[in-house]
């Protein structure tokens, strides 16, 4: 496993389309292999977790740890997040990952999430986004029109004024939501109020891992992930853990690495 090698940016069109919406779906981002794969280990880590490796028992670890910085999603959280800090660290961090299996008529949360300002707001400044909280979603199985995966009341992320309580439910005729194949990518700001809906599909359950970036010097999840875990990882992917710091000016050191003494909590 390896860290990303070529460099995919964000397109005009996802810059648009995420600033006007809080969100965008990539379509068929992972390939079979790599998407069957990913899926295996899900089921087995939620049916069978006693049978995998115990530094594996993540939703970031095995098969998935690919997932962490897919070529697709460094280019737009590249983009909207932070830009390297050198050709060895990232920008941005990863603090938070789950996955979830959902049968026919079970749902998730109802709508959450909404505008707030602070350092996990969203804003734009001379033509480019500034993003806290942010949300990655792979779909790993096929979400087909109806199937109710997670929805959105788009522009919320930018609204101005709170969301009326006859719209704060799963109901609501404003929440949208998408189709996709299997090995997509959908990436929400978590200022868009978003929902996790009743899943309808009769052909599969909705099997999906959903991971949490942030700015390098912002924190909002306690990430709780053992040291050894993230050193199996390349070393630029560990960068994605590092501590919650600029600059070390009494070593003249940089926040450009990743040790088990410079880890988030």
């Amino acid at each position: 496993m390896t860290t990303e090698t070529v460099e995919i940016p964000m397109t005009e069109d996802q810059r648009f389309v995420f600033d006007l919406k809080g969100w965008i779906c990539i379509p068929n981002v992972l390939n079979e292999t790599e998407t069957e794969s990913v899926r295996q280990h899900i089921i087995q880590l939620k049916t069978d977790p006693e049978s995998i490796d115990p530094l594996e028992r993540y939703s970031l670890a095995g098969p998935a740890q690919i997932l962490l910085d897919h070529p697709v999603v460094v280019g737009v959280l590249r983009d909207i997040l932070e830009s390297d800090r050198g050709d060895e660290c990232y920008g941005f961090r990863c603090e938070n990952s789950f996955s979830t299996i959902r049968k026919k008529g079970q749902a998730g949360p109802g709508p959450h999430g909404g505008h707030w300002h602070g350092p996990h707001g969203y804003r734009v400044y001379r033509d480019r986004i500034y993003r806290g909280l942010t949300r990655v979603v792979w779909e790993l199985n096929p979400v087909e029109p109806g199937d109710g995966p997670t929805a959105f009341i788009s522009g919320t992320h930018k609204m101005n004024f709170s969301l009326p309580e006859s719209y704060n439910k799963h109901d609501s005729p404003l929440l949208e939501t998408y189709s996709c194949p299997a090995g997509s990518v959908v990436i929400f700001t978590e200022n868009t109020t978003h929902a996790g809906m009743t899943w309808n599909s009769d052909k599969h359950d909705r099997i999906a891992i959903l991971n949490c970036y942030n700015a390098g010097l912002v924190q909002y999840h306690k990430m709780n992930l053992p040291y050894e875990v993230i050193a199996t990882m390349p070393p630029k992917r560990q960068t994605l853990f590092r501590g919650v710091w600029q600059h070390d000016f009494a070593n003249q050191q940089p926040n450009n690495f990743f040790d088990e003494e410079n880890m988030a909590l």
